[in-house]
């Protein structure tokens, strides 16, 4: 049975983010029913222009497009495509400040997973502090759950589309190995005094039109828009 906007929204509402197990088997199985239904995905897509919210929320970063498909702040999660338009290398160690699952729909990439070694569990670190755990090669169909308190790298194939799943905030901010900092290609971190700091900036419509084309040319979406979009 399809899923709808309203059942999709309502479910990733529900996830609990503190039982990691549980958050990624929800997560994975609802990722993957709309990887599968290529009309709720188009319409999610297609149907930004006409949300301000959403069309507010998409956003450019230097590693890729980011295209809000769905949002609730008061449930504290957000629904995202994203879009690598070139291969890329995020391969300075980082943590996150919410807990993410990911769902590769084309491409793919190398991911390390590496373990903290240091007794201490989230916050600073540097590249003496962590070990690489695990490296795995995540393709379209993969599907894995990242807990905010971990630390991970990866090297990103050309074309590589994902579905992004995240939910409440549980950091102020993200960490990157401090020894690494001035690897970081076109961002930085959080400032740890709270100044401003360089990050994602609002995607165009240039830049979403540019997406969409590209998307239904790679047959990921349809060129179909949806007679009712609701806002």
């Amino acid at each position: 049975m399809r899923l709808n906007r309203q059942e999709l929204a309502d479910r990733c509402a529900q996830i609990d983010w503190d039982d990691a197990r549980g958050a990624h088997r929800t997560s994975r199985t609802l990722l993957r029913r709309l990887a599968g239904d290529r009309e709720l995905l188009s319409e999610l897509v297609l149907g930004i222009p006409a949300d301000p919210w959403r069309k507010k929320r998409s956003e450019f970063h230097p590693l890729m497009n980011k295209l809000c498909l769905l949002e609730d702040p008061e449930a504290g999660y957000q629904l995202r495509l994203h879009d690598f338009r070139v291969s890329d290398l995020d391969i300075v160690p980082h943590d996150h400040k919410y807990s993410f699952s990911v769902y590769i729909l084309s491409g793919g990439y190398t991911h390390v997973w590496n373990r903290r070694t240091n007794g201490v569990y989230e916050g600073d670190f540097t590249t003496r502090d962590i070990a690489p755990g695990v490296v795995s090669l995540e393709g379209p169909g993969a599907c894995y759950t990242l807990q905010y308190s971990l630390i991970h790298q990866t090297v990103v194939q050309p074309g590589t589309v994902s579905l992004f799943l995240r939910g409440p905030k549980r950091l102020d901010r993200w960490h990157a190995a401090d020894d690494l900092m001035d690897h970081l290609k076109g961002y930085e971190a959080p400032k740890k005094d709270g100044s401003s700091h360089q990050g994602s900036t609002p995607l165009s419509e240039e830049a979403y039109a540019s997406v969409r084309d590209s998307l239904i040319q790679r047959g990921i979406i349809t060129n179909r828009r949806p007679i009712d979009v609701v806002a």
